[in-house]
């Protein structure tokens, strides 16, 4: 009896019209869908400039310019770009720059679970080697809350880039005067896929509103070069302005002076050199 409820479940005949139709049951054909991945796997495209691989070229691998050129410590500079290309190997630490969105996660004893995860937007990223460092900032129920974070620290367990933005200024401080929109992002933020290496990536050029000129930590107005993603001109009046330029005017010169622009496009070529040769020595030790 039990051979013949099987049969049914698996051919039925349903006649009619003298014609007979069998349906079987088929094993599914359907593939599920591979899982999106935020990475890119195409490795054979060529990254573009600016947007190296971070094991051969990054920021930090830039030493401070030092003159004469002889005072420069070569050796330490050497030493510390393999420990960083050292600890890339441990922990996959992505590009980012000022105005992205990270999330970090570290180690903590007192924390639920023994870590701690923070999300924020970054602020400015700054340093050499091992000493790079970056801040984040987020608003949490009203209240600002920066947390500073060293790029190879050892606690650190993860990094997520959930909005990879790159802006016009490179210290967004003055975002702690702006409007508290710009820095309150939701802790529970789905990560957005970046565009790839071998593409350029878009400059943000719009401008955030800033709080009451009374309320600024900093005057901003009279720095130069100004910040360029700030809307600074609704807090003053048109003879305010224009006494703002004939003052940005005076120290227009600086942006020629060349003692004060760090060149290190031969340099660069060098350190991608000398990460390449990082990583066949790496290989070697290990074994």
């Amino acid at each position: 009896m039990d051979s013949v409820i099987n049969l049914c479940r698996v051919a039925r005949k349903i006649c009619t019209n003298n014609y007979v139709v069998v349906y079987c049951r088929r094993q599914s054909t359907f593939v599920a869908p591979s899982r999106p991945s935020l990475k890119v796997t195409d490795k054979s495209a060529a990254n573009v400039e600016g947007r190296e691989d971070p094991k051969l070229f990054s920021q930090e691998y830039i030493p401070p310019q030092v003159q004469p050129e002889w005072h420069a410590n070569k050796l330490k500079y050497k030493l510390e770009r393999m420990d960083c290309l050292r600890r890339r190997n441990v922990i996959d630490i992505p590009e980012f720059y000022p105005g992205s969105i990270i999330a970090v996660t570290t180690a903590d004893a007192y924390a639920p679970g023994k870590t701690h995860r923070f999300v924020g937007r970054c602020l400015y990223k700054d340093g050499f080697g091992l000493g790079c460092k970056f801040l984040l900032r987020n608003v949490i129920d009203e209240e600002g809350v920066e947390v500073m974070y060293q790029l190879f620290s050892p606690i650190i367990q993860k990094y997520e880039v959930l909005r990879l933005e790159k802006w016009l200024d490179t210290d967004l401080r003055y975002l702690r005067d702006a409007d508290p929109a710009v820095c309150t992002i939701n802790p529970n933020m789905a990560a957005e896929a970046p565009p790839p290496p071998n593409q350029p990536l878009p400059v943000f050029k719009g401008k955030v509103n800033m709080k009451d000129k009374v309320l600024w930590g900093w005057k901003y107005h009279k720095h130069w070069p100004p910040p360029k993603n700030a809307y600074l001109a609704e807090h003053f009046i048109e003879e305010q302005l224009i006494v703002h330029k004939k003052h940005h005017e005076e120290y227009s010169h600086l942006k020629y002076d060349i003692c004060r622009h760090y060149d290190f496009i031969n340099l660069k070529k060098d350190i991608m050199k000398e990460m390449k040769d990082n990583k066949a020595r790496i290989k070697i030790a290990d074994k």
